[in-house]
């Protein structure tokens, strides 16, 4: 059964029309009425009709011309001309001007039946064969169209104009799954006049045909009848499909044109939904091998820049930062131990997690696989930044979490711990990259740990070798500690920032380092010594300078370490360098050191009194020593006793090397 045509009787003489209309309603069409062309015309722009009853002699717009204009926009319309003069000229213009046929005045109701029919059998056979300049442009968009050189968006918007237009319907949408085979489904695109479906019908429609197997086709005619008042009376809806599942659904509905869909129709789409899957299938593909790309790249360049640091906070700061960029989580922790090395605890939340949350599921889930009390120290001490997020967590829901065990990095024990709460659930497959770059982190961490053990074993050596150097004469055993406070004292007084002074300290008490390698009997020789025991004394410098250097923790003071016996004047070694040229702490360290030489007792003599010492550095300011310098101590010496410099830098237990 079809669906029932609908005609418009066109004609300025009413009695025509009405008997037009008596006659079609009795065969069951539905009949509309008007009384000249341009009243005809704007009825058609409203509703489609299978066909057009008009008279050719109107006052406005005569039937000829209202032929032309329906060829012209109306190609699926059938126009019978009705005349009172009939003749071979007439028939010639009127099939010219796209009329399919004519019926002369007065006219009997078979005659007029009997045409009404044969146009309508006409069209009936027309429409069942799609247009074949349509269909290749329908061809040409699902299989010669490169979609990668354009954007999805664009391909699909192209895809369903060339849909409706096609197969002469009214709207048309295209459905996108979430994900391949999923029941999900998001409307990408539509055209047409889509309010003649509610969303419901839409969507549920949909989901039928991506079920189904060949499609889903609906309305008189089919097996599945349409919901009335929906405003179209014919639907056919079929799958996009791919090897992963169907990606979505292509559906088109038809209102204006009285003729359902046929199976033959929804077959002809299927063929195109296959190439359209096909295309949006090597989209996807490129699309995730470019995404893949962008996402090595950046896992390239975060393991550059977590490796480019060899101290643990700034390697844990850039892993966080890196991590932020890439993966969607509210937690990130690591813990690291070995044998006789301090556990390394590091933390970074969501400011707005429950601390119970950290303490019940999480806790549990990790103690699956991680050791109790490594767990214990991780949780409950160790440092925890804390960041905002405005991504919605459900608290109550169990974690998703991500653990690298660091058990096979080196001698190490420990974890890396990525963990989550989502509000919506989100997809089981994990990105490819997220155990890459977590094993990056993991091994920049790993490097750094060992790298700082590694020097603070090697400063403890160093500081152990400093005292070692002092223990070695008795007389200046507390030498390196007193240039320490003295430099500190000076430095306070200049107003220099705290780090500079830690770094000052650190350089006084190691100053000396290079006497390790010289004789017990040339330091602790109690006469003069000869030019060549002194110039053994010249090389202290330059050896504590190799001794140090290998550690990257001190290269910002060891120049102050070799160059802290240079004279303001030139006259000074192991360089002879002079004024600016000399660096500024090795500067600040020759008066300290020439202040406690002058005020200590020495084993070829007793100490000197302060006021010598101070009226050397006077003395000797301009050319030994910077001026700058030498007045700042002989300021500090002005109110305070070196007594009382040394008691309050004890105190403050500044002496041993430190690092900030």
């Amino acid at each position: 059964m079809t669906a029932k045509a609908r005609i418009l009787v066109v004609d300025d003489d009413e009695r025509v029309r009405t008997f037009c209309r008596e006659v079609l309603e009795l065969q069951n069409f539905f009949v509309e009425e008007a009384e000249n062309g341009a009243k005809a015309l704007e009825i058609l722009k409203k509703t489609s009709f299978s066909l057009i009853l008009s008279d050719i002699m109107m006052p406005d717009i005569d039937g000829l011309d209202l032929a032309s204009k329906v060829r012209d926009e109306y190609p699926d319309t059938f126009v019978i001309l009705i005349t009172g003069h009939g003749s071979i000229d007439l028939a010639k213009d009127a099939i010219k001007r796209g009329a399919f046929d004519f019926i002369t005045k007065p006219f009997k109701m078979v005659e007029l039946n009997q045409t009404v029919d044969r146009a309508l059998e006409v069209r009936g056979k027309q429409l069942s064969v799609l247009p074949s300049p349509e269909l290749k442009d329908l061809y040409d968009l699902t299989v010669n169209i490169n979609i990668s050189k354009q954007s999805l968006q664009s391909y699909l918007d192209n895809l369903v104009i060339s849909l409706k237009k096609t197969f002469r319907g009214d709207s048309a949408r295209i459905y996108l799954a979430e994900e391949p085979g999923g029941l999900s489904l998001l409307r990408k695109t539509g055209s047409g006049n889509e309010e003649l479906l509610n969303e419901e019908v839409w969507e549920s429609t949909s989901k039928v045909a991506l079920r189904s197997e060949g499609g889903y086709l609906a309305g008189e005619g089919s097996e599945h009848p349409f919901p009335e008042n929906t405003g179209i009376f014919s639907l056919m809806a079929v799958p996009i499909p791919s090897p992963e599942g169907n990606l979505g659904v292509c559906l088109v509905t038809r209102s204006h044109y009285p003729a359902s869909f046929t199976s033959r129709d929804l077959k002809l789409m299927g063929l195109f939904s296959a190439q359209a899957g096909n295309q949006l299938t090597t989209y996807g593909m490129a699309s995730n091998l470019r995404e893949q790309a962008d996402n090595l790249e950046k896992v390239n360049m975060l393991a550059a820049e977590f490796s480019s640091f060899l101290d643990t906070s700034h390697v844990l700061s850039s892993i966080s930062l890196g991590l932020k960029s890439m993966v969607a989580f509210d937690l990130f922790g690591i813990f690291l131990s070995g044998k006789d090395m301090i556990p390394l605890s590091y933390m970074l939340v969501r400011s707005d997690i429950p601390e119970d949350v950290l303490g019940t599921d999480f806790r549990t889930f990790l103690e699956k696989t991680q050791d109790s009390n490594d767990v214990k120290l991780f949780l409950d001490s160790g440092i925890r930044d804390s960041f905002a997020s405005a991504r919605a967590a459900d608290w109550q829901s169990p974690p998703v979490v991500d653990i690298l065990d660091l058990g096979e990095f080196g001698s190490f024990r420990g974890m890396i711990a990525l963990a989550s709460w989502p509000k919506e659930k989100i997809s089981s497959r994990v990105p490819s990259y997220i155990p890459i770059l977590i094993r990056h982190a993991a091994a920049a961490v790993s490097n750094a740990y060992l790298f700082e053990t590694s020097e603070r074993n090697y400063i403890q050596a160093i500081s152990a070798l400093a005292s070692a150097v002092d223990a070695k004469d008795p007389y200046t055993h507390d030498h390196s500690r007193n240039v320490a406070a003295y430099v500190s004292s000076i430095a306070a007084r200049m107003r220099l920032p705290s780090r500079e002074i830690s770094l000052l300290n650190n350089a006084a008490l190691l100053h000396d380092i290079g006497k390790i390698g010289i004789p017990e009997a040339i330091l602790n020789k109690e006469g003069s010594l000869t030019r060549e025991e002194y110039s053994v004394i010249m090389t202290h410098p330059e050896v504590g300078y190799n001794i140090l250097r290998p550690v990257t923790a001190f290269a910002s003071f060891i120049d102050a370490v070799r160059y802290h016996h240079e004279r303001f004047d030139g006259k000074g070694y192991p360089a002879g360098l002079s004024g600016e040229d000399i660096p500024f702490h090795a500067r600040m360290l020759a008066v300290a050191d020439c202040f406690d030489a002058m005020t200590s007792d020495r084993i070829y003599r007793d100490s000197l009194s302060i006021d010598f010492a101070i009226s050397e550095i006077e003395k000797n300011s301009g050319t030994q020593f910077d001026p700058r310098i030498s007045k700042a101590i002989l300021s500090v010496l002005k109110t305070t006793t070196p007594e009382e410099i040394i008691d309050q830098y004890i105190s403050m237990g500044s002496n041993q090397v430190m690092f900030s």
